[in-house]
């Protein structure tokens, strides 16, 4: 089967040594990376601690899920903010990475390959009813990382981005900055209302009326300005 992407630099070895440690390094260093994170988690928090970010992390990876509700459920559940929004900026970007170091292989392992091909071909059509996203290209895979009801992240991200011919490094850039704006954001906006609450019911009630106005009226533009459902979820949405 033809690749449905543009070249970018897939075919550039990124640790030229041989084919087989070239392989063997993108298959290993995401899983490192991530391995590095959930140690960090247990240096700074404990055990305890590491397993709840850890459930979320995992949470966030099967639909229906998204980060906007895992990241308010880990703050609401007493977990440091920053660490919660960053844990979870974090999945997309080490799902990212994995997605463009292996891109060429992973749409071809049998059980792993037809997902990857459904979500090719999902990203074909995303991209043909938004043509905006086309033009801006990096801002748009940042656009959709970063808002939630693109259904989108580090799976979707790398696979637009790869369809649109960028290179690995312009990639991870864009989702990455997606990423860290679209979590932060949300426990920023968690923070607000919780504080909204705490001062006073009122207050809160308003300010939960506001933002789920807000969101309501940011996925109606979705719906009706980019020409289409305003995305399904998946893995590393």
């Amino acid at each position: 089967m033809e690749q449905p992407w543009k070249d970018g630099d897939d075919a550039d070895a990124i640790f030229p040594v041989s084919p087989l440690a070239d392989r063997g390094l993108r298959f290993t260093l995401p899983v490192l990376l991530l391995a590095l994170h959930l140690l960090a988690l247990t240096l700074a928090f404990g055990r305890g601690t590491m397993v709840l970010i850890a459930t979320l992390m995992v949470i966030y990876e099967l639909p229906p899920a998204g980060k906007e509700t895992v990241i308010p459920a880990g703050i609401l559940l007493g977990l440091p903010w920053w660490a919660v929004a960053g844990s979870i900026a974090l999945v997309d970007v080490e799902v990212g990475l994995f997605m463009v170091w292996n891109f060429d292989l992973a749409w071809r392992i049998p059980v792993v390959g037809p997902v990857i091909r459904r979500l090719i071909q999902g990203g074909q059509g995303f991209l043909a009813s938004r043509p905006w996203l086309t033009g801006l290209y990096f801002l748009g895979i940042v656009i959709m990382v970063m808002v939630p009801f693109f259904g989108s992240g580090g799976v979707r991200g790398s696979i637009a981005g790869r369809l649109l011919g960028m290179s690995r490094r312009e990639v991870m850039g864009a989702i990455t900055a997606g990423a860290l704006i679209g979590c932060y954001g949300i426990a920023l906006a968690t923070l607000f209302l919780q504080q909204a609450f705490i001062e006073s019911l009122f207050l809160g009630a308003t300010a939960l009326l506001f933002l789920i106005a807000a969101g309501a009226a940011l996925y109606w533009i979705a719906k009706r300005f980019l020409g289409g459902e305003a995305g399904g979820r998946e893995p590393g949405k």
